[in-house]
This record gives C-alpha cells, structure tokens and sequence, in this order.
C-alpha cells in the first residue's frame, strides 16, 4: 500500500556487487505539472503506473500515453521526458538499477531503448514486488532488495511468456490466483477478489471451475492448510498463533478445518515432524 506522503525517494551509493546495483527507489503521487525535460542519467530506472495517467518518450520517440498498469523504463544515457496527465495525474513506484548485467537482464523482460514500455491492467502482483523491494531498501537491507528486484524481473519474464501462451481467461486467472497467494491470510474475500479485477463474483466462479475444477474459497483455504502446515512444522509458534498466521480468524475453526482436512489435530501433526 502507498503511503500518504506525496513522494519519497532513497538512494544507496555503496555498491553491493559491480554487475547488479539496486542504486534508488521511491514513489510519487503526482500533481499536475507542466512537461519537464530530463537529462540522461547513467542508470536504468523501472517505473509502475500504481494509478492515474500520464506521457513519457525519450529524446527523439513519440510520447507514449502512460496509464495504470502499465511499466516503462529510462534506459541510462538517454534523455527523457514525462508527465502527468493534468485531469487524472497518475501516481508511480520506481526502481533504479545500475551495473554491467542490467541492460541483458531487462532485455531478457523485453525491456530494452527500442521497447521501452510493457502496457498491461493494473497488477497488484507487479504492485507488490515495486513495494517490497522499496521496503527492504527503506529497512537498509540490500540483499533482500536485490531478491526482491530479481523475482520482480522473473515474472515479468514469466508473463510475458504467459501472456503468449495463454488465451485472455487463462491469462486472467493466472494473475487472480498471484494475487490470492499474496493476501490469502489477509481475510481476502470472494467479493473483494472479483472487485480487484473488475469482474462478477459468478465469472470468477466459473474461471475456477473451469481451470481449477474447485471454488475460489476452497483454492483460499488451501493456500491457508498449506502455511499452517509449514508453520507448524518449522516455527515453534502456539497452535493459536499459527492460525491467525495463515489466516483463520478462530483458533477454534482453525483446529476443526484441520482436523477435517488432515486427518489430524494441529498437535499430533506438529509432533510427526518433531526429532526423537
């Protein structure tokens, strides 16, 4: 989730390795502002279109109109120019990047000065990864933004290749069940899912009966069995603990469900997996 303040920009300068630098990240809700031109900057800088609208080009391109969901990239040494759009200025996270590797990585993603912006729906999976790796940065931890940058590239790599292999449902669904993966212990909601993506909770319904040959809260309650059973195999957290961790909003149901599902109480399967 963006944060109230209107902009916020970090910067490192101690370089972690030569090949591969997380060197800035930041956010911006935008006002209304007049077309500024930028000089070239010797590092590359990803943004996301959170919300909103605006133009970018760089020096010698057509301006590209810039909306929600879409990415576009400052490749380094080029000048560049961008803005919001006056009724409906937008509001963008960035990260920039700086080494030898990162002009191969981002061409890799499809990212390069010749195809310099990925259009595409708001994705709060592409959202969430622009965030975590600007909250890892923010804590001072520069391994976990580099990790996060790379699973941020990975699947923009991977959906692109999903995007030409799947048709639109499939596509749709894909993106649906990333997110349900991120907020599944946020006591995410049937309604709230298909609102996210603007459809019926019926379409959704039936994405999932079709792909999935189960419902969107049985896919939900899996997600939250699964991270039970990682907790209660490798934390020492009380049975109660582990259920608000996964999700459930009752120890109690929690047990129940458990018990139901797997054939054991939350005990007797934590101490199958306790060394004798």
């Amino acid at each position: 989730m963006l944060s109230n303040e209107e902009a916020d920009i970090l910067v490192n300068n101690q370089v972690l390795m030569p090949d591969f630098h997380v060197y800035e990240v930041g956010f911006e809700h935008c006002r209304p502002t007049k077309p500024v031109e930028y000089v070239p900057i010797d590092y590359w800088v990803l943004h996301y279109c959170v919300s909103g609208e605006g133009y970018f080009s760089l020096t010698g391109t057509t301006e590209k109109h810039i909306q929600s969901g879409d990415l576009f990239m400052i490749p380094a040494h080029f000048g560049n120019r961008y803005y919001p759009k006056a009724s409906n200025p937008w509001t963008y996270r960035w990260i920039g990047l700086s080494g030898q590797a990162v002009q191969n990585l981002l061409a890799r993603c499809q990212l390069s000065e010749k195809q310099f912006v990925i259009p595409g729906r708001y994705d709060e999976v592409l959202n969430q990864f622009f965030e975590d790796c600007y909250n890892q940065f923010k804590e001072g931890h520069q391994f976990g933004a580099v990790g996060e940058t790379f699973a941020l590239l990975d699947y923009l790599k991977t959906r692109e290749t999903s995007i030409n292999s799947m048709n639109a449902n499939e596509y749709l669904l894909l993106t649906i069940t990333k997110y349900i993966k991120i907020h599944f212990a946020e006591n995410l909601t049937v309604t709230k899912i298909a609102q996210q993506h603007n459809i019926d909770r019926s379409y959704l319904f039936k994405l999932f009966q079709k792909y999935k040959q189960t419902t969107p809260s049985h896919y939900i309650q899996n997600l939250k069995l699964q991270k039970a059973c990682s907790l209660l195999r490798k934390s020492s957290l009380s049975v109660t603990d582990v259920s608000y961790e996964a999700g459930f909003t009752s120890s109690s149901y929690f047990t129940k469900f458990f018990q139901s599902n797997m054939g054991l109480s939350p005990l007797q399967y934590r101490h199958k997996f306790v060394l004798k």
